[in-house]
């Protein structure tokens, strides 16, 4: 098979029901984050794999995690606190790093030789999980990957066609996830205080995506991305590479700003 499904959605941590102090501040986000896992679910993915920002980064590579299985636990105590347990789909990890290879893509392997051993999932791949492999039974298996944001964006790219060449050749159903916040500079309280570049950017991605445009961040600047203070870009390309070929359709099923950063849902459909 191939990817059947892609996405790019946000990982504040609220947006799950049960972590959320105010159920109204992220109102909008959760209900396009619950219609992806929808969309998601009708795809039928063997596997999710998940790019996250805040995984295991290992300098001068794309980590990836070949541990028998994932886990992560939000929260400080019940009732507002989740977990989830997931088996790694080990064989289509070894595959990405294979197809990596080939495309000159440095990549880490996470391993470990007790058996046993589980990979810790981020906040970054559990929040999106929760949504889109979670509720499902059965539920997918996982991969995931976190790259280094000083990867020169071109290898970012060939690390994202690597996934879809990998998902191709797997015979699986393959769901893709770029797990993203946007611009963090929109709160002159918040922990990076205000920049005007943060709306600027989160404006000119959810037109990227609208007109399905990807490609165009590929032009941005550097110093544009860390006005913005941002960890959204090098997960977004990484999608565009994957997503090149067959022809995937965009749909932004929403943004919003209801904290110090933005928060944006989109799918990817393959056009068939």
């Amino acid at each position: 098979m191939s990817l059947v499904f892609a996405c790019i959605a946000p990982h504040g941590g609220e947006v799950i029901p049960e972590l959320a102090a105010d159920l109204d501040r992220m109102a909008r986000t959760r209900a396009a984050m619950k219609e992806l896992g929808r969309r998601c679910a009708r795809a039928r993915p063997d596997t999710v794999v998940v790019l996250t920002p805040h995984g295991m980064v290992v300098q001068g590579a794309v980590s990836l995690g070949e541990t028998k299985a994932a886990a992560g636990v939000l929260g400080e105590r019940p009732p507002a606190r989740v977990s989830a347990v997931f088996e790694t789909d080990i064989e289509l990890a070894q595959s990405i790093a294979e197809e990596a290879s080939q495309q000159n893509v440095p990549i880490a392997r996470l391993v470990a030789e007790e058996k046993d051993a589980m990979l810790p999932l981020d906040w970054g791949a559990l929040v999106p999980l929760w949504f889109l492999a979670h509720p499902v039974v059965p539920r997918p298996k996982v991969v995931v990957l976190a790259p280094d944001r000083g990867l020169p964006r071109e290898t970012l790219v060939r690390c994202g066609l690597a996934i879809a060449r990998a998902a191709r050749a797997s015979g699986r159903r393959v769901a893709l996830v770029a797990s993203c916040d946007q611009g963090h500079a929109h709160d002159p309280h918040g922990p990076y205080g205000y920049d005007p570049a943060a709306p600027e950017h989160d404006e000119a991605m959810c037109r990227a995506i609208a007109d399905d445009d990807l490609a165009s961040l590929l032009e941005w600047e550097n110093d544009f991305l860390e006005a913005a203070k941002v960890d959204a870009y090098w997960q977004t390309i990484m999608l565009l590479g994957s997503i090149a070929f067959p022809r995937f359709e965009p749909e932004l099923l929403s943004y919003e700003c209801p904290t110090y950063f933005g928060m944006a849902v989109a799918s990817f459909t393959p056009v068939r």
